[in-house]
């Protein structure tokens, strides 16, 4: 079965007018988290249309997956949490029938973005503390999303227009 999302976690709360302005829609998941499918197009489009420069490093596993690495990712965490300095996580998953990848950055009180080993890494620094017999993936319910929602899409043809 495939398994393939690209997402901003976020810890707290969130403003549900910023998060309509960014055009993402909120899914929560277990704890005090929030999952924001976005994807490499959406966040090239928005760097671009806002005059946002520059990239945050990434692992270098993530060679092989198409994440998003612009720096815009933390503008749009600041207004959706309403705060200045939120914790947060971006994940990509990219597996089929068990092959594939994944990876993960994350930023504390709005730090700098940086790499960690894997999502389950990443949801540690987040607060999530893994169930018994099982990993933070699954404890905050991640295993259920499969795939990031088709209303993304439209950031192709808007990267194209934009010539990003």
């Amino acid at each position: 079965m495939a398994h393939a999302i690209t997402a901003l976690i976020l810890t707290g709360p969130y403003q549900a007018d910023a998060v309509d302005r960014w055009d993402l829609v909120p899914v929560p998941l277990r704890g005090d988290l929030t999952l924001f499918h976005l994807t490499h197009y959406y966040t090239a489009y928005w760097q671009a249309k806002l005059g946002i420069e520059g990239y945050f490093e990434l692992a270098p596993n993530t060679c092989e997956l198409l994440f998003p690495s612009e720096k815009v990712i933390s503008v749009v965490a600041a207004e959706i949490a309403a705060r200045p300095a939120p914790t947060f996580a971006v994940v990509v998953t990219e597996y089929f029938g068990g092959a594939g990848g994944q990876a993960a950055v994350v930023s504390v009180d709005g730090g700098p973005i940086r790499p960690v080993d894997n999502i389950n890494s990443a949801l540690r620094v987040l607060g999530v503390i893994a169930a018994p017999g099982s990993d933070e993936f699954d404890t905050v319910g991640l295993s259920g999303h499969r795939s990031t929602p088709d209303y993304l899409d439209r950031y192709v043809e808007l990267c194209d227009d934009l010539g990003v």
